[in-house]
């Protein structure tokens, strides 16, 4: 079947179900999930869907709530949220901003730390408050209410008095051509301001958003020191973030 048949098939099964899972398609049009994978790729990289785990849904099929957002993939986000663990360290300034995978490594902190966070992140504030040793700095700005953040210049300009041992950043996608990307300008140059005033990057991706990308440019890959997803470091797709001199966890 030729290629621009394949990608009208996908578009209207996806528009009548709302979700298309890689097995299914490789089925019904007698292609092997390989293929599927790359037209599911091409057809993101051209907004026409959003690429998730084992498929894709509509690309505006994505209206929930960050505490809606907090469960889904939830087994994944604290399998990255362990693996983060170890790098964040007593007595460490560290940056977190938004992002349900922040969320997560929030939740999952030894009660004992002892840190100074510097946030954005809305979200995390009655989870932080109840560690004795975390001393919390809230940026000031704009309430971001898609992502229950704080954005806009007042933010930025909050973040350049610092200097952060650690800068955990949420991940909207994360591809090895573009870079680190971002769904908006606002969260762009915050991203970016953070990255700036911090020794070291670790970026929480979930592995659907591995090799996709947004509007708004953050960073080169060779910007971050770390990537951590939910996935083995064996996995073949992680290969090319590695070749980029990143640490794979």
């Amino acid at each position: 079947m030729l290629k621009e048949k394949r990608f009208a098939y996908i578009l209207a099964k996806l528009q009548d179900e709302q979700e298309v899972g890689f097995q299914q398609l490789s089925s019904d049009l007698n292609v092997s999930e390989d293929t599927i994978r790359r037209d599911i790729d091409a057809l993101s990289n051209n907004g026409l869907l959003m690429k998730v785990r084992g498929g894709a849904i509509p690309r505006s099929h994505n209206p929930l709530t960050f505490k809606e957002r907090i469960s889904f993939l939830k087994d994944d986000k604290e399998i990255i949220a362990l693996k983060a663990q170890p790098l964040v360290k007593n007595g460490q300034t560290i940056f977190l901003d938004g992002g349900t995978s922040v969320f997560t490594l929030v939740s999952l902190l030894p009660t004992d730390i002892k840190l100074t966070v510097i946030t954005n992140n809305m979200a995390i504030i009655p989870a932080l408050s109840a560690y004795a040793g975390v001393k919390l700095i809230i940026l000031g700005g704009l309430f971001f209410k898609e992502s229950e953040t704080i954005v806009g210049l007042t933010a930025v300009r909050m973040v350049e008095n610092f200097q952060a041992d650690v800068y955990f950043m949420g991940i909207c996608a994360l591809d090895t051509q573009r870079g680190v990307t971002a769904s908006y300008l606002e969260e762009a140059e915050l991203k970016q301001a953070m990255l700036r005033n911090s020794g070291t990057a670790v970026a929480l991706s979930t592995y659907d958003k591995l090799e996709t990308y947004e509007s708004y440019r953050v960073c080169p890959i060779e910007s971050l020191d770390y990537i951590i997803t939910e996935v083995d470091v064996s996995d073949p797709k992680l290969k090319a973030f590695r070749d980029a001199g990143v640490k794979v966890l």
